[in-house]
């Protein structure tokens, strides 16, 4: 039953053209498995700043500790920034895939990659405001008629924004890595299936032509 409603679902999703969804619903475990490994191993080294630099503030007793670095972490908009420099591979992963071809576009063969790289743009200008506005922010220049400094973002809002958009990145990296995986695992089967037809019509052929021997060689010997 539950097959059965997988296949009815995924067969209305292909049909309202739906990005992305469609090329997910067909990988297997293996492949989603495969790309959580890669985007750990990727979040392990790229946030190495972040979890290093809790091990230092933890060992001092001058800070405000892990919720206060955390937090200053992302209102800072460096986690934006870090989020959005992630998405570098993924582009380059999916134009590596058309090195060989003759056609130079830019829009990728890979699947639904016009939509991750309208993703990517986006999240890339994201990440962009909320550096400027920081940026601008932290120059300190700007006092009202009161001579009160005038701040120009909201320290919490930069950090609700910045762990969104870490999570969109995560996503659209775990998708992209699952695609990845599933179309190169079918190019593998289906390349072992051309191997295995190959090698069938061979010893078909083969044996074909050793009957055929036989048969001559029996003619030759009744006569």
């Amino acid at each position: 039953m539950f097959v059965k409603r997988l296949k009815r679902v995924t067969a209305y999703v292909q049909d309202c053209r739906i990005p992305i969804i469609p090329e997910l619903l067909t990988a297997s475990w293996p492949n989603w498995r495969e790309s959580f490994k890669e985007v750990f191993v990727t979040l392990f080294f790229s946030l190495m700043p972040l979890w290093l630099g809790l091990l230092i503030v933890n060992l001092l007793t001058i800070t405000d500790g892990t919720s206060g670095f955390i937090a200053k972490f992302a209102s800072s908009s460096d986690l934006g920034i870090l989020s959005a420099s992630l998405l570098g591979p993924m582009l380059y992963m999916m134009f590596r895939e058309d090195k060989d071809t003759e056609d130079r576009t830019i829009i990728p063969t890979f699947p639904s990659g016009l939509w991750f790289i309208m993703s990517t743009v986006a999240c890339c200008i994201v990440a962009t405001v909320i550096y400027c506005f920081n940026y601008v922010s932290s120059l300190q220049k700007y006092f009202d008629v009161k001579g009160g400094l005038i701040t120009f973002v909201n320290p919490d809002t930069v950090a609700l924004v910045s762990w969104s958009l870490f999570c969109v990145v995560v996503v659209l990296i775990v998708c992209a890595s699952t695609i990845r995986n599933s179309v190169e695992t079918q190019s593998a089967r289906m390349m072992s299936d051309n191997t295995q037809n190959f090698v069938t019509t061979f010893e078909a052929a083969q044996k074909d032509q050793q009957d055929f021997s036989e048969q001559l060689q029996a003619e030759h010997g009744d006569q």
